[in-house]
């Protein structure tokens, strides 16, 4: 499954690159073209440039001018995944590569190309995932929370969490997990909040309601992540404006009062990792109302 498979990829490091491909848009102001006729105009010099490469002789200039073309020859080039030629393969992923996360359209595609049978059409499908971008995968990965397989559930919260921020478009679908039936989904979602730190900042007061939670160990995860959210704003204090320090010294606030309820039994490490930004923060309020 696809989420399996990314999860050994990412094991390996494939995904390694954060490498942004620029892409060049061509136009003239000397043709005037109604949009439709341009659109159609394009898409069949797409087609044409296709066809060439399965022609040895123009396979060069085909990649360059699709390469140029970026974003919309990746339909196409998709297409041309699936052709019985392994060159023309290869050389659809070589453009994807050049295009890079402007062709995020083509992950799927990609990671079924991990598999194909010639052993250079696999070389060259690694290596246009790993110009793809981190951040360009978490929308895949995200489907993957709504699996009816239990293991690609926690698979692709394992993932999210191990990107940190860059799963940052991640905190809506992770904060619509927090309620999951599976105590250990609710913690492999929260790990993946705290991971992300302060984009994960709206997730806050659902967190504080997860540490009154039935399940001890996402009593504990929810107190960890809310410290690690917190913390992540120490690192542009100066940046935060006094209603941002305020409503989330309130929400530490209530999250401390749970904590240190005794019939909780939480360990002092969860009570410390909430306490401890609560009183950064406290410290800078003060600084700035003098």
């Amino acid at each position: 499954m696809l989420v399996t498979r990314f999860t050994h990829k990412l094991r390996l490091k494939i995904i390694v690159s954060q490498i942004a491909i620029a892409f060049i848009c061509i136009s003239s102001p000397l043709l005037i073209i109604n949009t439709a006729s341009a659109q159609s105009q394009s898409q069949t010099q797409i087609k044409s440039y296709i066809q060439r490469l399965k022609n040895p002789q123009q396979r060069a200039a085909a990649i360059d001018y699709l390469a140029t073309v970026g974003k919309p020859a990746v339909p196409a080039l998709i297409t041309a995944l699936q052709d019985s030629d392994p060159q023309v393969r290869t050389s659809a992923l070589v453009i994807i590569a050049k295009i890079g996360p402007n062709a995020a359209q083509a992950i799927p595609a990609l990671m079924r190309a991990i598999d194909d049978k010639d052993a250079t059409v696999r070389s060259h499908a690694v290596q246009a995932i790993a110009k793809m971008g981190r951040q360009a995968y978490v929308p895949y990965i995200v489907i993957g929370l709504d699996s009816k397989n239990q293991q690609e559930r926690y698979g692709a919260a394992h993932i999210l969490r191990a990107m940190g921020k860059d799963a940052a478009s991640a905190v809506p679908a992770l904060m619509k997990k927090l309620d999951d039936k599976d105590a250990w989904m609710r913690v492999n979602v929260i790990s993946a909040l705290g991971s992300i730190g302060k984009a994960a900042t709206p997730a806050v007061p659902a967190l504080v309601t997860r540490l009154q939670d039935t399940d001890q160990t996402v009593r504990h995860s929810a107190a960890y992540a809310l410290g690690d959210i917190s913390s992540s704003w120490q690192e542009n204090l100066s940046q935060l404006s006094i209603k941002e320090i305020d409503t989330t010294i309130s929400h530490l606030e209530k999250a401390l009062q749970v904590l240190q309820n005794p019939s909780l039994q939480f360990r002092p490490e969860a009570i410390t990792a909430v306490k401890d930004p609560l009183v950064i923060l406290k410290k800078e309020k003060m600084r700035r109302a003098k």
